[in-house]
């Protein structure tokens, strides 16, 4: 861990006044030959001197490391944390206070966490006794109810003598984090089928050639696609190439998810709409994987400390690893950009494949959403929309070609949420 900083340092070391005090005793013990003075002026030495002794070295050596069980967690989940300080000097520490800034929404099981003045961070105290050259482990269990990328430290050390006149403190600014992926729940929680939660998607013809599956290549022929040209199998062969898919009647899924709550983003978040869109998504997103269909999702929201501020888009796919890569975005989402779900699905349709199941979760139906739903339809795609907070007052022509659920509102959230702390 990296070496901390010193804080709130005096600009002289305690226990100076004492010590000159200590010496005027000693003379004035000596003048007067007076025993019982010069003890008590040698006590008061040496009190002063182990001030100064802890003062200025009491710190020095010692490391402060939170240690996790894991780094990622799924919701609901209880996971070990190790506090551990180490002293690698001969000084021991007599007491040693560590505050550490903690996530004010996971719960330290056993512990309760004091308010801090910085938004969503609580204060988290620990004690330790640290001999020479020893370490000590304090050991802690986080509850995880509530999904995020959440943040630890930085943390404060202070110590000083056994006799109270001094402390010091030493500020660590190393950090850990921790990811909490949203909840997953089956999809009928949300009153969508078991079996068909997205409706009868079938597109405008019953086989659509899968961009994720290369049966082979063939000759090229006039007409083909020019993305679809084989480039490898052309230098080999000297002959244009293309690429041959296989037929699936089962197309991919494109997840459009609406982090916006409010019409306009200053207006802030809706927590229990935005929440409840969420889990709504990551439980798509686990069901859709489990039945083998190819899962994409795009939102208008970018991903919390990547380093940029795209907005987060994942082509789709059937891969093992797309579950976690999906929830981990769902679990890191800045929401409240302001860009309507709308944009986002006028930019990202170009990069579909035919036939896509284009399913957009929002809290919001706009009319501008509601003709580009229909627009998607005319385009040969399915369109599937879910809609929370109050009911939408759909179009009549977009009932007719547009599978649309209502997840309910604050209503349902709440519902969750009492269910999930009973569990």
């Amino acid at each position: 861990m990296e070496e901390g900083k010193f804080i709130h340092a005096p600009v002289s070391e305690p226990g100076t006044a004492w010590l000159w005090t200590a010496a005027l005793l000693a003379l004035l013990a000596i003048v007067l030959r007076q025993p019982i003075l010069l003890i008590l002026a040698v006590v008061l030495g040496l009190v002063a001197g182990l001030a100064r002794l802890w003062w200025r070295y009491g710190l020095d050596a010692v490391t402060y490391r939170r240690q996790f069980a894991t780094t990622h967690a799924f919701w609901g989940e209880e996971i070990g944390c190790e506090l551990i300080a180490e002293n690698t000097k001969p000084l021991p520490l007599v007491w040693l206070e560590v505050v550490d800034e903690f996530p004010k929404d996971l719960e330290v099981i056993g512990a309760d966490l004091e308010p801090s003045s910085k938004v969503g961070i609580a204060l988290f105290h620990a004690f330790f006794s640290v001999g020479p050259y020893e370490r000590v482990r304090r050991r802690y269990r986080l509850r995880c109810r509530a999904r995020g990328y959440y943040h630890f430290g930085p943390a404060t050390l202070t110590t000083g003598d056994l006799f109270g006149f001094s402390a010091r403190q030493r500020e660590f600014a190393a950090a850990d984090h921790l990811t909490v992926y949203p909840r997953v729940v089956p999809v009928a929680t949300f009153g969508l089928p078991a079996n068909q939660p997205l409706g009868d998607s079938k597109a405008l013809r019953p086989l659509v050639d899968d961009p994720l599956r290369i049966a082979g290549v063939r000759p090229y022929v006039p007409g083909d696609n020019p993305r679809r040209v084989h480039w490898r199998a052309t230098a080999r062969t000297g002959a244009l190439q293309t690429k041959h898919y296989e037929r699936s009647a089962n197309p991919a899924v494109a997840l459009f998810l609406d982090t916006n709550t409010f019409e306009f983003f200053w207006e802030g978040t809706d927590t229990a709409l935005l929440e409840l869109s969420i889990m709504a998504t990551a439980s798509l997103v686990a069901h859709l994987l489990d039945e083998g269909r190819a899962v994409g999702l795009y939102a208008n929201a970018p991903v919390r400390d990547t380093g940029s501020f795209d907005l987060a888009q994942v082509a789709p796919s059937r891969n093992p690893a797309q579950r976690q890569r999906l929830l981990e975005i769902l679990a890191r989402f800045v929401p409240g950009t302001g860009v309507p779900i709308e944009r986002v699905l006028h930019l990202r349709l170009p990069l579909l494949p035919w036939g896509a199941t284009v399913v957009v979760i929002t809290g919001r139906v706009t009319t501008a959403l509601q003709r580009a739903l229909l627009d998607l339809a005319r385009r040969g795609h399915h369109p599937v929309l879910l809609s929370c907070g109050a009911r939408p007052d759909l179009d009549p022509a977009l009932q007719r070609r547009v599978t649309a659920y209502h997840l309910g509102g604050k209503e349902t959230w709440d519902a969750l949420a009492d269910l999930t702390l009973a569990g």
